[in-house]
């Protein structure tokens, strides 16, 4: 005798998948509130001055370096670079040689 076919909605794997998506519903969202542009423009002189403010407040909790240190760094961060610099330039020529030399074949 042949199997009847069940509806998916009455199967075990229909029942379970309408269960979770009844778990996955959102909330429904409040309303959006209309944008006043008029208190904004209001506003806005005070957040730009309050900006500049917690710029200046958090400027002094900086430590800066010393004038030898700054210098110290700066000499570091030149020769690295000059260092990388003639490290990749080597790097090129090789290949550049390689490439030539591979041309030629």
């Amino acid at each position: 005798m042949a199997k009847r076919k069940v509806s998916r909605k009455y199967s075990k794997k229909g029942i379970i998948e309408s269960q979770l998506a009844k778990e996955r519903k959102l909330p429904a969202q409040k309303p959006r509130e209309k944008f006043n542009f008029r208190t904004f423009i209001k506003k806005l002189p005070g957040k730009i001055g309050k900006f500049f403010r917690d710029v200046v407040h958090e400027l002094k909790k900086v430590t800066w370096p010393s004038r030898k240190a700054l210098f110290t760094y700066t000499v570091v961060v030149l020769v690295t670079i000059i260092i990388f610099g003639v490290l990749l330039g080597v790097y090129d020529y090789i290949f550049l040689f390689l490439v030539k030399l591979l041309a030629r074949i």
